[in-house]
């Protein structure tokens, strides 16, 4: 069988494997996305999002973009923040250096704040810059997942409203995978992906926001024609519908999606989340493995772990690849230190347990290959 058309339990940070209802539901209908239809179907996405987030929708609004994580990211940045803001991006790892980065590009009142990999968030930092020079916004990444460490969204957010400053959260792996309360966190927008811990395929950026600060985006110059938040909202306001042809496919599986977990119970999602990490991380200690930085606040959504000794990641990935697994490695400073498991999606316990079984095989022989 070809490459193209094998079938891998996908252990990775997304994308991840879909339930059958799901996937069933991506291929049930074929219908046209200017119909009733898909206006009826768009709506019931807002509908169920919102649900599964407790936010009301008097409150609190949201837009469907076709397109990954990052698009949804791109079009908070060139949408919502303008070119006069003053931006502090909090970058703690890969993903903060990139909403860094995009947010230089559209915006060149932008200052990049950069931590060690490794250190925790120092608050008392950004509370003197916030301080010391005024910051119309703050970016931060929920789970950097370079790391697969939380950071402090709440404590920044409470920061934020002390110093009159909007907040933009990239909560792309952490949703529904760990708690966030947008209103606790006093959160202006927050963007997640479909292909993470909700449980469907990637191409979809989730993007909820305040209703009054949705509502300001048309003031706004135009920065960017086929992300602009302003076009996404007016359209969904007026015509429920989307400016540009979406992929009306992934909308059914991304529905479906929210209706499992609304059935399942958000909370008690969060909490399988919780049991499948706590699982995959005592049989990886089990196997004299060792969790990269345990001290910290680690997400539900993935697991890094350092690499065994004399062993690199290609040689790790290619033996797990031959045993039916896909997982990741480092990134940056991690590069070919550690590698990663990720347990969102339809995978259970006993997937986990056959992972690590499979992890414990070709270490044992990359030992015998080495000895011999």
């Amino acid at each position: 069988m070809d490459d193209y058309a094998k079938c891998y339990r996908l252990m990775c940070p997304g994308p991840v494997n879909v339930s059958k209802r799901v996937f069933n539901a991506m291929i049930s209908s074929e219908i046209g996305h200017r119909e009733r239809e898909f206006s009826n179907l768009l709506s019931a996405i807002r509908r169920n999002c919102l649900e599964v987030m407790n936010l009301s929708e008097k409150e609190y609004s949201l837009v469907v973009i076709s397109g990954s994580g990052s698009a949804g990211n791109e079009a908070v940045i060139c949408s919502a923040i303008q070119p006069q803001d003053r931006v502090l991006s909090l970058a703690t790892g890969e993903f903060g250096q990139r909403l860094g980065q995009i947010s230089s590009i559209y915006n060149p009142n932008t200052t990049i704040h950069k931590q060690d990999w490794a250190t925790p968030l120092d608050l008392a930092k950004v509370e003197q810059m916030l301080k010391e020079d005024h910051y119309d916004w703050v970016t931060m990444v929920h789970n950097e997942t370079s790391t697969g460490e939380l950071q402090p969204v709440y404590e920044v957010g409470q920061l934020c409203k002390k110093y009159g400053t909007k907040l933009f959260v990239d909560a792309v792996s952490s949703f529904m995978a760990d708690p966030l309360d947008l209103k606790a966190c006093n959160i202006t927008f927050m963007n997640t992906s479909s292909g993470k811990a909700i449980g469907m395929g990637p191409g979809l950026a989730l993007v909820v926001g305040r209703v009054d600060e949705f509502e300001k985006l048309s003031t706004y110059p135009v920065r960017n024609y086929y992300l602009s938040l302003a076009r996404h909202y007016d359209f969904y306001k007026n015509k429920l519908q989307t400016p540009n042809t979406p992929a009306i496919s992934l909308f059914f599986a991304l529905n479906e999606a929210l209706k499992i977990i609304i059935e399942e119970g958000a909370q008690n999602r969060l909490q399988y989340q919780a049991l499948k990490a706590r699982t995959l991380r005592a049989a990886i200690e089990k196997l004299g493995l060792r969790i990269y930085r345990p001290s910290h606040v680690l997400s539900n959504a993935v697991t890094t772990i350092c690499l065994p000794e004399h062993m690199d990641f290609d040689t790790l990935r290619q033996a797990l690849r031959e045993r039916g697994f896909i997982v990741y490695g480092g990134k940056g400073p991690l590069a070919n230190k550690i590698f990663q498991i990720s347990t969102m999606g339809y995978v259970d316990c006993s997937d986990i347990n056959d992972l690590v079984e499979a992890i414990h095989e070709a270490i044992c022989e990359s030992v015998n290959t080495s000895v011999a």
